[in-house]
């Protein structure tokens, strides 16, 4: 019993140092790439990671905001409950695709300056389609306990209709509600004339965008999360399946920032058109 519990705390430690050490390369990719693809002079991704240290190390040393430790708290919550890499990591069962979701949604609320009647018309669209992910999943697969029930589920008894479905959810929730953007905090930052509040605000954006990436690319592929093994090929399997979905869900956001479908209304009830279609698809196929 204490083994299973040491193992269980020492796999979500592992996991949370693994997402927290690839955050400062999402952070560049999310910031800095489009701006290099359009050929402007960006540094690199290790300026990235030297500001994500140094954000780390003020928050451990200095006091800050109740805000930004709320929005900060929120980010860590979802990354140590998510089975981005392995579905056996201990807070798991806690992973509920509707509950995390309001959660990262929330914490916009939370972030500077923030236009409150904006901000809810923005989250009403994904709160529709967290909705409508978790009657599919009830409908779908009522046995599964969040999404590393769901994924066990999916490894069992592959549900083509449902796993679309999904996929098509996460990327409706991505076009509707995608990571805040520079353009995006000038509005919510611009009372706050303390240049290391802005600087710990930046950051903890940062470390939300990348939560809010781990929950879309887990809910877009739940069955590439590893599975229970006793040896370390679930974890190189489920380590893999992890860097590869975020990849995705990181070329799809960056593509609609290029293209400006971010918050695009159309694709957003376009993609959660194709959830239910698939979901009935697979539905009448079974």
């Amino acid at each position: 019993m204490m083994l299973g519990f040491l193992w269980g705390f020492l796999q979500e430690v592992i996991q949370i140092a693994f997402c927290l050490l690839i955050t400062p390369f999402m952070v560049w990719i999310l910031t800095r790439f489009p701006r290099w693809l359009n050929g402007e002079a960006v540094s690199g991704a290790v300026i990235s990671f030297q500001d994500m240290k140094s954000f780390w190390r003020t928050l451990y040393s200095e006091a800050i905001e109740p805000q930004t430790a709320f929005c900060i708290a929120i980010a860590l919550v979802v990354i140590a409950v998510l089975p981005s890499i392995i579905v056996s990591v201990y807070f798991a069962n806690l992973a509920d695709p509707l509950l995390i979701g309001l959660l990262l949604l929330s914490a916009r609320f939370l972030l500077g300056r923030t236009n409150v009647p904006e901000e809810i018309r923005r989250s009403i669209p994904a709160i529709l389609v967290l909705c409508l992910v978790e009657a599919l999943i009830a409908l779908a697969a009522p046995e599964a306990n969040g999404l590393a029930g769901l994924s066990q589920v999916l490894h069992i008894e592959p549900s083509p209709g449902l796993e679309g479905a999904l996929g098509a959810c996460a990327l409706a929730l991505g076009i509707c509600c995608p990571p805040l953007r520079e353009n995006d905090l000038r509005k919510r930052l611009s009372e706050i004339n303390v240049r290391h509040q802005r600087r710990m605000l930046y950051a903890t954006v940062d470390v939300l965008n990348c939560a809010w990436i781990f929950f879309l690319s887990d809910l877009a592929l739940p069955i590439s999360i590893g599975t229970v093994s006793a040896d370390w090929r679930g974890w190189l399997e489920g380590a893999a399946g992890f860097l590869g979905r975020v990849a995705l869900m990181l070329m799809f956001v960056t593509v609609l920032k290029i293209s400006g479908q971010e918050r695009s209304e159309r694709l957003t009830a376009l993609f959660s058109g194709v959830a239910l279609v698939l979901a009935l698809a697979g539905r009448y196929a079974a």
